[in-house]
């Protein structure tokens, strides 16, 4: 079986989930390769022949392969000007390596006038017109070859992300064209949430011939034959990772102790929405895991990937010392408040974590159902600092428990601890479509399409996008992130190499 990653997304680290699906095959038996077409793919498109159209591409042009080196070494993360300088003269060579007219595609994003990703009618349709699609010279010259593979029944398209969607579907209307005898197995991130749609209909049957919801190790075993499994666990399998390929300085591995989220009372939340179930293994266990990668990859970073790492695991980490630095998203949990615990984490190697604080009025925390007291906030935020571990903190303003009050509450709250904080997100909410809030609200389309997952509502405090957005920009951002100890965001790949500067402090926006 060959398992396919598509463009677009961030092309800083491997993905994890054709890593585990590759696990499982491997462990029993079948025969598997992994192609991260996503880093390849856009990596074709950045050394393609690309005809400069000001002085600025020029400039990029000339300096391309300067840039890829720079971007995978750690001297550029010591200075966050020079940094951006080489981030956003790279993804201009990217933006005009396709018809600019149509396409608009960057380091992190990937979208199409003609075509939305959230309509199943125009997903079918960049199938049926794949050869349009800016990647199509990519699949002929690099995919055919693995793809045409006689020994390979079966081809795996792991759709994650929305900015994926129209690569993966003229991928497989590629594939289905061009051999007849393939089967083309979907599933990933967003292919499950169109699944947990109550509407969903399946309306790709015709092109593609299994969809998996969820976790896809059991499901794709079974499909294959494996009637029998007894292990639900594997140890991610990175061998398909070619060195020095990712953008990042040294090699970051995604790694997943859970399944979900631990938590999962948020109101504001999407996984809510979508009841999937929530499933982790033993601490113990997973320390296992990671110490079985340091051992066979010898990674410079992990990227937990968990929607919140559990305090468990966090503990079991404490005690441990690898030969990688981490860092994951973690909830703001009375663990924290223990000086002592925050400094072991730091001595096992975490260099940031990343918390949703979402907002700084305790009501709407409670509204939210968030379990988040800002008193143990102001508390954690002091001893993650003090013990040399980045902040990443994100903020989500104009849910429906939020006005314009308490959008100003936020920002008193994080002026009065800018000092402990290294990083923000600043995120405008939009409403899950299934939601139980959703129920409650005055709701319209945000996305016109099929597939969408989000809507667009009437404010009960009038406390509309647009004003969201005008007090972000107007004031939020020139009070807070303007002159501050707060850091600039890195352009595209944010928290993906926020962790990179760890070590230069004083670096700061």
């Amino acid at each position: 079986m060959l398992l396919i990653f598509p463009p677009v997304a961030k092309p800083c680290e491997p993905p994890a989930g054709v890593a585990l699906l590759s696990a499982a095959l491997k462990e029993h038996g079948i025969l598997c390769q992994v192609v991260d077409a996503n880093i390849e793919g856009l990596l074709y498109l950045i050394n393609s022949d690309i005809v400069p159209i000001d002085s600025w591409s020029k400039r990029a042009l000339k300096n391309r392969e300067n840039i890829l080196f720079d971007l995978k070494n750690t001297g550029l993360y010591e200075n966050m000007d020079r940094y951006h300088q080489r981030v956003y003269d790279l993804n201009k060579l990217l933006s005009i390596s396709v018809d600019t007219k149509r396409f608009r595609i960057t380091l992190s994003d990937y979208s199409d006038t003609k075509l939305s990703s959230v309509n199943s009618k125009d997903l079918l349709k960049s199938a049926r017109q794949y050869k349009e699609n800016p990647f199509y010279p990519y699949f002929e010259d690099k995919l055919r070859d693995q793809v045409q593979d006689e020994s390979l029944k079966y081809i795996g398209i792991s759709l994650c992300y929305l900015n994926q969607a129209l690569v993966s579907f003229a991928l497989a209307g590629w594939i289905k064209d061009n051999f007849k005898d393939k089967k083309i197995i979907m599933g990933g991130g967003l292919i499950s949430s169109w699944m947990s749609r109550p509407d969903y209909n399946d309306p790709f049957k015709d092109l593609i011939d299994v969809t998996i919801k969820g976790e896809g190790e059991i499901p794709l075993l079974r499909f294959l034959g494996v009637t029998h499994v007894v292990k639900k666990h594997y140890v991610p399998d990175y061998d398909f990772v070619k060195k020095d390929l990712y953008l990042s300085p040294g090699n970051v591995l995604p790694f997943r102790a859970s399944i979900g989220c631990y938590w999962s009372k948020c109101n504001f939340c999407p996984e809510k929405a979508e009841t999937r179930p929530y499933s982790s293994l033993r601490a113990s266990k997973v320390i296992q895991d990671l110490k079985v990668l340091d051992q066979t990859y010898a990674p410079d970073y992990i990227h937990l990937i968990d929607n919140a790492v559990t305090p468990a695991f966090l503990k079991a980490l404490s005690k441990n010392k690898f030969g990688f630095k981490w860092y994951g998203f973690v909830r703001f949990e009375k663990e924290f408040l223990d000086p002592g615990f925050c400094h072991d984490l730091k001595q096992s190697g975490c260099d940031m974590l990343k918390l949703g604080l979402e907002s700084g009025d305790q009501g709407v925390l409670e509204q939210m159902n968030k379990g988040t007291d800002l008193n143990f906030v102001s508390i954690i935020l002091k001893n993650l600092h003090q013990a040399g571990i980045l902040t990443f903190v994100y903020l989500l303003f104009g849910t429906s428990y939020e006005d314009e009050q308490a959008a100003f509450k936020t920002l008193d709250y994080i002026k009065a601890h800018e000092k402990y904080i290294d990083y923000l997100n600043l995120a405008v909410f939009n409403l899950p479509k299934f939601s139980d809030d959703a129920k409650d609200l005055d709701t319209q389309e945000f996305y016109h399409g099929d597939l969408s997952l989000y809507l667009n509502f009437t404010h009960p405090f009038a406390w509309d996008r647009r004003k969201v957005k005008q007090f972000l920009d107007k004031t939020f951002k020139k009070q807070v992130l303007v002159g501050s100890h707060i850091r600039k965001n890195p352009a595209f790949f944010s928290s993906n190499h926020a962790v990179f500067f760890s070590k230069f402090k004083g670096n700061k926006s």
